[in-house]
């Protein structure tokens, strides 16, 4: 077939497919049109990047205009393929698409060909009809191809991509700073001093350590909030505690520049390469000013925030708990933490003028690094103190890391002396206080002392009593020339040959049990290692046991000398108090191995608490059965609270399969139904209310999350009757939430309200138990509610697969392909944590 023109076949020919010639055609284009711009691109781009990191002002004058002359040059060059710039026309673009498809036979030419011989015969017609359909049948075959820009023939190391990263790197180095330097690198210093550039200026703000604000960077027209630390303008005053570090930096200029705050004027130091620096603190002032020249640098309003004193107070007036130790309960705030909390002790006035009346400083303990608000408690066993059963003038005092410091008016009491009853211990003591109150009755004492060690009948014939008693009185007999007389040492002595008679090993248990729980405090306090806490652990524990059998066999000895009855004596008491402490042992090491040091030191605390308070005592049968109630009731609102859970869960399956359609992530379809679950709520919520009306007829309050939680379940019931889980699953979660609350509040009640407790259970002495515990014996959560099941504390594989579980719920609730409801239940989950 012959291409003519001047003749048209009898058969139209189908029309040329007009939109792919033309995506064909605009990427040959964009082909000639990039490979033309790409060498010039490229060299713009590369000055960009210098001057996007400001390199150019800081040369001399002469090579800053060498280099623009360089790079104008070099634009010339790479421009060079844009003088001979040729379009592509339609027959190329016809080509190209002919080509991108890869159909043979070029279709598209051959749409204007014509039938040039036979047009008269049949059979050549019909031949060139079949011609025409196989054409017309490619076209629809046809497909633009995407531009091939070719780079790599005439860029082989990729060079190109060099200059894209220096792009990016550029803008974040300039950031807004993008159109002075631009200005600055094409404005070479000719007529200045060689090294003479634009000034940058640069301000540092560090807060203090203590405040645990982040640091403060201020550039020209732009500020580091001081909230968040993002840059972008500034909407007010900037924040600055007193007493920040300021770091300035100015590059390039000629003269020295300076700072003006709080109507001073302090000039910045000159450094190497030109630039200035200062280092200053900031105590006070409204405005920031850097100045050089005459022209300033920078601008800033400011808002000095000053540093307030501490706070402190009594919690309570210092009294004696059963043990006969000073309780110390002291409250103390700070803007920005405390760092210290001591208790001074002196003298009240009229005291024996032989005592010492040096100040008694005693250090309470400060959890965590810099709290800014503290609730201390600390027991003192001052009872062996020569100031024992005086009058005395306490005094606290709370320093702020800053050093300020606020003390507290004095508070007078009689410090706790301890009463014996042995009558050779009683003796021994009255003895003792002669000699403190009365040094030169030294002999009087000797005397008496020896004539008690000579009835070793009256001390259970104890050989180191008879010791301590001889070694004591020769001492005495042996020093009277001596001015003055030994007494501290003896007054030592004869304390502790007094406790062994009254308690036998029980006093120095007691002591042993003390100082490892002092030593486990100081460790937690400052952040001890693993190994030091497990290593006070297993002593603390030891001493525990130490105690706790000395006390029994102290027991067991006042029973047979019918000081003691066994109905004063719960049954199992021992036993059930030995392992209720070697579990809060074992719960303070799992705390402090998992980085929970504040919990690990108030557990401590608590078990401080009770250990100071215990106290023997037998419960009466109206007493046992209230208990009893009030157990069985912590025991059905636990439940209720399950069951609430577990109905939640149903519902909000339920709501997943109506809007999706399907059966679950599980596959399993949903339990129930939306009406079975509103009969299921309205159990829940009758049996709610009779949990509140038994509460009501024991006399107790009754906790009103329990009331909102009743509502709450009312509204759910309603949504589930209706047959819509969706509006059922918010009330649910209302209801779930004030079941806890409402838990704890009950817990917290009854313990309040309890007026024994078996055994040696920790009670202060208004009743109040101080175990983190409810009722039943379960351990609190951080939270304030209960655990489930029985008191078996969580071991090293259940913390790390709840911190796993919160780890998944965590990535689930990111992951914005879920479904909204299920990312809002999961917010909901993780609300507490």
């Amino acid at each position: 077939m012959a291409r003519n023109p001047s003749e048209s076949p009898k058969t139209a020919a189908p029309s040329e497919p007009r939109v792919k010639i033309a995506l064909a055609w605009a990427a040959a284009a964009w082909e000639v049109v990039w490979r033309a711009t790409w060498p010039a691109v490229t060299v713009l781009g590369a000055f960009l990047v210098i001057a996007g990191f400001d390199l150019l002002p800081d040369l001399p004058g002469w090579l800053h205009a060498l280099i623009l002359a360089g790079f104008a040059a070099g634009l010339v060059l790479a421009s060079r393929p844009l003088w001979r710039l040729r379009l592509p026309d339609g027959f190329a673009a016809r080509r190209r698409l002919e080509r991108d498809s890869g159909i043979d036979h070029r279709p598209l030419t051959g749409l204007h060909d014509t039938q040039a011989t036979g047009t008269t015969d049949a059979l050549s017609r019909a031949l060139w009809q079949r011609h025409q359909l196989l054409r017309a049948a490619q076209l629809r075959a046809l497909r633009p191809g995407l531009p091939r820009p070719r780079n790599a023939e005439t860029d082989r190391f990729a060079l190109r991509g060099l200059v894209v990263i220096g792009l990016a790197l550029a803008f974040v180095a300039a950031g807004g700073d993008w159109g002075p330097r631009l200005g600055r690198a094409v404005t070479p210093g000719l007529f200045g001093a060689a090294a003479a550039t634009a000034p940058r200026l640069d301000l540092f703000v560090t807060p203090p350590t203590y405040t645990g604000r982040p640091p403060i960077y201020l550039t020209a027209g732009q500020v580091a909030g001081p909230s968040n630390g993002a840059s972008g303008p500034a909407t007010g005053p900037i924040e600055i505690p007193v007493g920040s570090a300021l770091v300035g930096r100015v590059a390039g200029g000629d003269s020295t520049p300076s700072l003006s705050l709080a109507g001073a004027k302090t000039d910045f130091a000159t450094i190497d390469g030109g630039s200035f620096e200062l280092q200053a603190k900031v105590t006070a002032g409204d405005r920031l000013t850097v100045s050089q020249g005459g022209t300033v640098l920078g601008d800033w309003p400011v808002k000095i925030l000053p540093d307030a004193p501490p706070t402190i107070a009594f919690g309570q007036k210092p009294k004696p708990t059963e043990r006969q130790a000073l309780r110390l309960d002291a409250t103390a705030t700070d803007d920005y933490g405390i760092a210290l909390l001591t208790a001074t002790v002196t003298l009240a006035p009229g005291a024996p003028a032989v005592l010492d009346a040096t100040p008694l400083v005693i250090p309470l303990s400060v959890p965590g690094r810099w709290p800014r608000e503290v609730k201390s408690t600390s027991y003192q066993d001052l009872t062996p103190h020569p100031w024992a059963g005086q009058a005395v003038d306490i005094v606290l005092t709370a320093t702020d890391a800053a050093g300020q410091t606020a003390v507290t008016a004095p508070e007078r009491v009689t410090l706790p002396e301890r009463e014996f009853h042995h009558p050779v211990a009683r003796a021994i003591i009255d003895q003792r206080r002669i000699l403190t109150l009365q040094p030169d009755q030294a002999e009087s004492v000797a005397e008496t002392l020896d004539t008690l060690s000579q009835r070793p009948d009256r001390y259970y014939d104890d050989k180191v009593v008879f010791l301590a008693l001889r070694t004591a009185a020769r001492r005495l007999f042996f020093a009277q020339d001596a001015l003055p007389p030994p007494v501290a040492p003896l007054r030592d002595l004869l304390w502790d040959t007094a406790l062994r008679i009254e308690d036998g090993d029980m006093s120095l248990a007691e002591r042993s049990l003390r100082d490892a729980q002092q030593r486990l405090a100081d460790a937690l306090e400052r952040g001890a290692n693993d190994e030091e806490i497990r290593q006070l652990t297993d002593e603390l524990r030891r001493a525990m046991d130490r105690y706790l059998q000395a006390m029994a066999e102290q027991m067991q000895d006042k029973m047979r000398r019918g000081e003691m009855t066994e109905t004063q004596l719960p049954p199992d008491a021992q036993v059930m108090d030995r392992k209720q402490f070697q579990d809060m042992i074992d719960r303070m090491q799992q705390l402090s191995e998992s980085g929970a040091k504040d919990q690990a030191r108030q557990m401590l605390s608590q078990m401080q608490n009770m250990m100071e308070n215990m106290r023997m005592g037998a419960m009466s049968q109206e007493q046992a059965q209230a208990q009893q109630r009030a157990m069985n009731l912590m025991k059905d609102l636990q439940k209720l609270t399950n069951a609430q859970r577990q109905l939640l869960d149903q519902t909000f399956r339920q709501q997943q399969s109506q809007q999706g359609g399907e059966e679950g992530e599980s596959g399993q379809p949903p339990p129930g139904t939306p009406e079975q679950n509103a009969q299921t709520q309205e159990a829940l919520r009758r049996a709610l209310g009779e949990v509140m009306r038994e509460l009501g007829d024991m006399g107790g309050d009754i906790p009103m999350p329990l009331g909102r939680a009743e509502r709450a379940m009312k509204q759910a019931g309603d949504a589930l009757a209706q047959g819509n889980p969706e509006g059922a699953v918010p009330s649910q979660t209302e209801a779930l939430d004030q079941l806890q609350q409402g838990l704890q509040g009950m817990a917290q009640q009854m313990m309040e309200g309890m007026t024994a407790q078996p055994g040696m259970a920790g009670r202060g002495q208004n009743g109040q138990n101080f175990e983190n515990q409810d009722p039943l014996g379960r351990p609190l959560t951080n939270s304030g509610g209960t655990t489930d099941g029985d008191v078996g504390l969580p071991t090293k594989f259940d913390t790390e697969r709840a911190r796993a579980i919160l780890d998944e719920l965590r990535q689930r609730l990111n992951d914005r392909s879920r479904p909204a409801p299920e990312r809002d239940y999961i917010e909901r989950l993780l609300r507490q944590f």
